[in-house]
């Protein structure tokens, strides 16, 4: 009697002052969205037939010809890959993820040309940093890297395509480093593939729901979380009508390679909510209140000893994204994993995110209450002076 739910199972509510990081639940869902799941679950619906409703309606807000609910951004990935690797040839949906060979002969295009991942070296030797993008790779996707993570050119690029070439995979982070989005589907088109966009944390701005698929992207994937705040472990993948058809043939309630990929009828109503309650917000108003939100966080961190607070707006990657960028004086013999870990066991537990400078921390205020924020520049003051005593 009395307890929360977390206390329940014996555990700690943690304020997310991350970018959304799953690894912490993700974002804070529109109350809205908790309501329409409740009422959801009470009473079974067919599931294809709101499959048809979420495709018009999302639809009408990215301007893709259908749209698919999937279980997050990832997954949109991987069942928008199959999608582009298969068509509606059920044979090579059957062999997904086995894209070399059908029967030991038949082959068929597999290939995604994509901007080189980053390498992560470790003692025995470099490695690739496949990210969001293994799921990709789980459809049975080989990507063609061309370029490298910092520089793409146009000739770059080019040489990326073959006759094993399906599509291209293309990373929207809010910087093009050298080639364009814009560009590198005009060149994929002139080469008959398609180009499926990440563009998973690219809301706000509100352009960007519709963005990607005005400059020409096939398929475009979205996180049914982060900026628009609806359930974590949905997501979208919109674009044309026939990948859609193609991802939907092999993916739940159908037995393919999407099949892990499902979502509950409470995710897909939450996410339908979350789009309604995300479309008729003042975004210029929200961002001001997240600006003045972040200012105030700034300032409160000021306040304490042996740390310097910065507002980066856009963020360190070009997003128009107000982040608290924290530096640690040397002085205090504090660093950055320490202070992370000490607010992570703290009470309250607060997450945040690290650096590459290990004397640098990043917070994000954007979507928390004014409470939550005021409890995380307190929490970070009370974890500094027992870090440093």
């Amino acid at each position: 009697m009395g307890l929360t739910i977390h206390e329940r199972y014996g555990l700690k509510p943690v304020i997310n002052a991350t970018c959304h990081w799953t690894t912490f639940g993700g974002t804070v869902m529109w109350p809205e969205v908790s309501v329409a799941m409740a009422e959801a679950s009470v009473a079974c619906v067919d599931m294809r037939s709101l499959q048809d409703e979420a495709s018009r309606r999302i639809s009408a807000r990215t301007n893709g010809e259908a749209s698919l609910v999937v279980s997050g951004c990832a997954a949109a990935l991987m069942v928008g890959a199959a999608a582009i690797m298969t068509g509606h040839d059920h044979r090579r949906m059957a062999s997904l993820p086995h894209t070399a060979a059908i029967e030991g002969s038949f082959k068929f295009p597999y290939g995604f040309v994509t901007r080189r991942f980053g390498r992560v070296a470790d003692i025995h030797g470099e490695y690739e940093a496949w990210g969001y993008a293994h799921a990709v790779r789980g459809a049975g996707g080989v990507f063609q890297e061309v370029g490298d993570a910092d520089h793409l050119t146009r000739e770059d690029f080019e040489a990326g395509f073959d006759s094993h070439t399906a599509g291209v995979y293309w990373v929207s982070d809010g910087l093009d480093r050298g080639m364009s989005l814009e560009e590198a589907i005009k060149v994929a088109h002139s080469h008959g593939v398609p180009v499926l966009v990440d563009a998973s944390n690219t809301l706000p701005p509100a352009s960007n729901f519709h963005h990607f698929i005005d400059l020409g992207a096939d398929l475009v994937a979205y996180s049914g979380g982060k900026g628009l705040r609806g359930p974590q472990g949905s997501g979208i993948l919109t674009g044309r009508r026939d990948l859609i058809e193609a991802a939907r043939l092999q993916s739940s309630p159908v037995h393919g390679i999407g099949r892990p990929l499902k979502v509950s009828k409470e995710e897909v109503f939450g996410l339908l909510t979350a789009i309604d309650v995300w479309a008729s917000r003042d975004h210029d108003s929200d961002l001001q209140a997240a600006l003045e939100r972040t200012s105030s966080a700034v300032a409160g961190i000021n306040g304490i000893s042996g740390l310097l607070a910065e507002l980066k707006f856009p963020d360190h990657i070009g997003r128009p994204y107000p982040t608290v960028f924290v530096h640690i004086d040397d002085k205090t013999g504090v660093h950055a994993k320490a202070l992370q870990e000490s607010l992570l066991s703290g009470t309250p537990s607060v997450a945040i995110m690290g650096h590459t400078d290990p004397k640098v921390v990043r917070i994000d205020v954007r979507v928390l209450s004014d409470e939550d924020a005021a409890l995380v520049v307190s929490a970070v003051g009370h974890a500094m002076r027992s870090l440093i005593r």
